[in-house]
């Protein structure tokens, strides 16, 4: 009995035996890590610079991983949210900083805190700094132009007056200066933010003085008015207010101007809206009935550039004014899809052609258009008589590919690929179904006796319609 007591005995004490094996090995195992991590100047587990895990790396390997990882990143430049622009962080000077950073990093690690790195990871601080000054200052300047352009135009802390007198306009939407923009990035960066917030870098929209105040109510009341051919635009308020713009400079000075590029976008909608040049002209044919055609050279524009750099310089005045447009082309007492009472027409199907003069006809006759069949067909569209030749050589290449010399008596060219009015001695008949076999190269072959009329009669910049 006492043999098995003493059994028993022993064996109770194994289990407290082995915990306190364990726990000394526990010990030894922590002890060993706090005087490795202590001594070996490595970090600790789990441990994470600007998103690198540099576990059991010295400064200059850790150094290395995260010059290699740093350098392919990028960051965002942001408005209310929406990127503008994305780049890397070594297009703007943006590196992680050198060895000094990474080492007191290490020291301030806590060894006997290594067993908790385990099973949760420390970041380190941001270490990414602009370590080149000249690169984010040079990012910043073209960038800061680049974006501006993306904006209104004008300067780059110019500012509408509309946008001045919005309540909830307090900035403007432009970079007021590359300095603001690289130092915002440098700001932003080194508090671990990607997304750069540019509103943070836009001009302040208000007026520094009564003077500027009064300049630009008097340039936003006048009353301007726009003749186009006859036709009077009144400027709405609205409008002039977007064209007059506030600049402020980075020492603080103000100059009112009037943007050049905005007054000329207006005139340009309204050169749309008014010019005849490419509209589409509706008039009665004489044996088709009413025939709407494509404008092809016809017509008059606005030359909205001139007429912008001086509507700009009147507004700069302060004094209200009426601005006549200035008109180039021909036809310039017609409005749009009208055509007049004085043209010449050509009716491809009857091969016939007609002048009318103020309403009344002056010339009848048959003639023979380009020849379908070799592709020669004599074009569609509103045309006019550009230039007027007498005893013309025309040329030009035959369907075989040979070349060809007509001589002509009268020559009147009504586009500005070859084709044209004129006499054509060749042909022993005019009209009817003649064109289909024996057609022109695109030209109006007119009868010889006829087209001396023509001549006479049909005056430079006449309408000519084909149809």
């Amino acid at each position: 009995m006492q043999r098995r007591s003493n059994h028993l005995k022993k064996t109770r004490k194994l289990p407290y035996i082995i915990l306190g094996a364990v726990a000394a090995v526990l010990v030894l195992i922590y002890a060993g890590g706090a005087i490795h991590y202590s001594t070996s100047n490595t970090f600790m587990p789990n441990t994470v610079i600007d998103g690198v895990n540099v576990a059991g790396k010295n400064v200059n390997q850790a150094q290395t991983l995260v010059n290699n990882h740093v350098k392919n990143q990028t960051f965002n430049l942001t408005e209310k949210n929406k990127v503008l622009k994305t780049a890397k962080y070594a297009d703007a000077g943006l590196t992680s900083s050198d060895n000094k950073t990474i080492a007191k990093l290490l020291n301030k690690q806590n060894a006997l805190m290594w067993p908790l790195q385990l099973v949760h990871a420390t970041n380190a601080d941001n270490t990414v700094n602009a370590t080149s000054k000249a690169k984010l200052e040079e990012f910043a300047k073209k960038t800061a132009i680049t974006l501006n352009k993306n904006h209104n135009t004008g300067s780059a802390s110019a500012i509408s007056a509309t946008e001045l007198a919005s309540s909830s306009s307090k900035k403007g939407n432009k970079i007021i200066s590359s300095t603001a923009l690289a130092e915002e990035i440098k700001t932003s960066i080194a508090k671990g933010q990607k997304d750069i917030d540019l509103t943070k870098t836009y001009q302040s929209a208000t007026v520094n003085s009564d003077d500027i105040q009064k300049q630009i109510k008097k340039y936003t009341a006048e009353k301007i008015t726009y003749n186009i051919n006859g036709t009077n635009v009144t400027i709405p308020s609205d409008t002039l207010k977007q064209w007059i713009v506030l600049t402020s400079k980075n020492d603080g000075t103000q100059t009112v101007s009037v943007d050049n590029a905005q007054v000329k976008a207006y005139l340009d909608d309204l050169n749309d809206k008014y010019s005849t040049y490419g509209a589409s002209v509706t008039f009665n044919s004489t044996k088709r009935g009413s025939q709407t055609v494509k404008n092809e050279i016809f017509g008059w524009t606005i030359d909205t550039t001139t007429d912008a750099a001086d509507i700009a310089q009147k507004i700069a005045t302060g004094k209200d004014f009426t601005e006549k447009a200035t008109i180039s082309g021909s036809g310039q007492s017609l409005k749009k899809g009208e055509l007049g009472s004085t043209y010449v027409e050509v009716d491809k199907t009857n091969q016939h052609m007609w002048y009318y003069k103020d309403g009344k006809l002056k010339i009848s006759t048959d003639v023979v258009t380009g020849m379908p069949a070799n592709n020669d067909d004599t074009p569609t569209g509103v045309f006019f008589v550009w230039n007027k030749k007498r005893n013309a050589t025309l040329k030009g290449k035959n369907t075989d590919g040979s070349n060809y010399a007509s001589p002509v008596s009268y020559w009147m060219p009504i586009d500005y690929t070859g084709v044209g009015l004129h006499d054509a001695s060749w042909q022993p008949k005019f009209g009817g179904d003649w064109y289909k076999t024996h057609g022109s190269h695109g030209c109006v072959n007119t009868p010889p006796a006829t087209m001396k009329t023509v001549y006479a009669e049909v005056a430079l910049g006449t309408p000519v319609v084909v149809f």
